[in-house]
């Protein structure tokens, strides 16, 4: 008979410990970052650093507070927060309400500096009212009576988004809301038609609008307009480059002293890759991978439907938000300003993803609970006997029929055609 250790906690610590690390990083880069930037307008090259440290200390908390609550609790306030997300992204419209920066109106200040960014907190909204309407209504995927409901809500909250203007998040919004529904039990030719008419509408949104368009062009010929469109590309590319294998090290960087448009929010992934070099970069992307696979394994193991929609609905958001920033900065994709999670400067960001790690956390946490309360068989039988294991070579299912394929998900949905 062999030993088995106790295991000290149902959470997945491998997430934990992935989201924690990703967070110290971003909090260095952001310090080392943002230190000129802050020097020169408070004197002060730790004021970023101190207000970045306050909302992940905030968003720790709120992590831990979520990751106790049983996910299925949440659907009481999904209908009031989207109906607040809505509101707030309303508000932010409004003249003399929301404030502009750079053209764009996506910020709602209390006092010189709290600022709110009412676009991060619609992604969580979002995705805990799909989570819960799709999860109650699988049964109805594919009728009018799922399908209409989920793309109003989609486009409003898209939509509004768009015209702050603000395409990336609302693709953002659109990719995971259409991950959920195929996650739900769409069939594959709905699904393929929703997909079709998203991405018609996401190239005629890039072209509408004449900044839009020339960044199109630049991202095709960057060097066509080196000091104008592409002169970001141009200089993000010189970050990626001038770091080598391991960097200029930390705080040692070039690129960030003026020639980096927006050095510690949307192109912090090049100011990393210029001080800590190729082995940063890939340790990066490597954490979001582990981050992903962790989401996805919480998702197949989930006996819930609710809880596995919103955890593919959290992975999905974090990790094509974290794509999406590094591929901009490796000149994959056409420019869009959107912030890399856990490591770009941004309080609203960076404590509403916390919470959805937390909701993550709590789905992961409910299914370990649920096996902890199942009782072991024991060793003998009622009747006496021995309990004997069945043969090696041969695996029965619960069904009795023998063989090797693994079960499907208890929520897995009908097969698609």
């Amino acid at each position: 008979m062999t030993a088995r250790l106790p295991r000290t906690t149902t959470y997945d610590v491998p997430l934990l410990v992935v989201v924690l690390a990703l967070l110290l990083l971003g909090l260095a880069m952001v310090y080392s970052a943002s230190g000129m930037t802050a020097l020169d307008a408070n004197d002060d090259p730790s004021t970023y650093l101190a207000q970045q440290s306050a909302w992940a200390a905030l968003g720790l908390a709120a992590m831990l507070i979520a990751a106790r609550v049983e996910h299925r609790r949440l659907r009481v306030i999904a209908v009031p927060l989207l109906a607040l997300s809505v509101a707030l992204l309303v508000a932010v419209l409004v003249p003399g309400v929301g404030a502009r920066a750079g053209g764009a109106a996506r910020w709602l200040r209390f006092g010189p500096l709290v600022g709110v960014q009412p676009a991060e907190l619609a992604k969580l909204a979002v995705i805990l009212y799909l989570g819960t309407w799709l999860g109650t209504h699988r049964a109805e995927i594919g009728s009018w009576r799922v399908t209409v409901p989920f793309l109003a809500v989609t486009a409003t909250v898209s939509g509004l988004v768009f015209v702050e203007p603000d395409l990336g998040t609302a693709l953002v919004v659109v990719a995971v809301a259409l991950a959920m529904y195929f996650v739900a039990g769409a069939r594959l030719r709905e699904f393929a038609a929703l997909g079709a008419l998203a991405v018609v509408l996401a190239l005629a949104a890039a072209v509408v609008q004449p900044y839009r368009y020339q960044r199109l062009l630049a991202f095709v010929d960057p060097w066509s307009d080196p000091r104008g469109a592409g002169f970001q590309t141009i200089q993000a590319l010189y970050g990626l480059a001038l770091g080598g294998p391991f960097g200029e090290g930390l705080g040692a960087g070039r690129e960030k002293f003026g020639f980096l448009p927006a050095p510690y929010t949307d192109s912090i992934f090049a100011v990393l890759g210029d001080e800590l070099g190729l082995l940063g970069t890939l340790a990066v992307i490597l954490g979001f991978l582990v981050l992903g696979l962790r989401g996805v394994r919480i998702a197949l193991r989930c006996e819930d439907p609710t809880g596995a929609i919103l955890a593919t609905g959290i992975t999905v958001w974090l990790v094509f938000q974290a794509w999406v920033n590094m591929a901009v900065v490796a000149s994959l994709v056409p420019m869009t300003g959107i912030t890399l999670p856990f490591i770009s400067y941004g309080g609203s960001s960076l404590c509403v993803g916390l919470i959805a790690v937390g909701i993550l956390l709590s789905i992961g946490r409910a299914r370990s609970a649920t096996r902890a309360t199942v009782p072991r068989p024991s060793g003998r039988r009622r009747d006496g006997r021995t309990h004997q294991s069945a043969p090696r070579g041969r695996r029965v299912d619960e069904r009795g029929r023998s063989g090797g394929r693994l079960s499907l998900p208890r929520w897995s949905s009908r097969p698609r055609s």
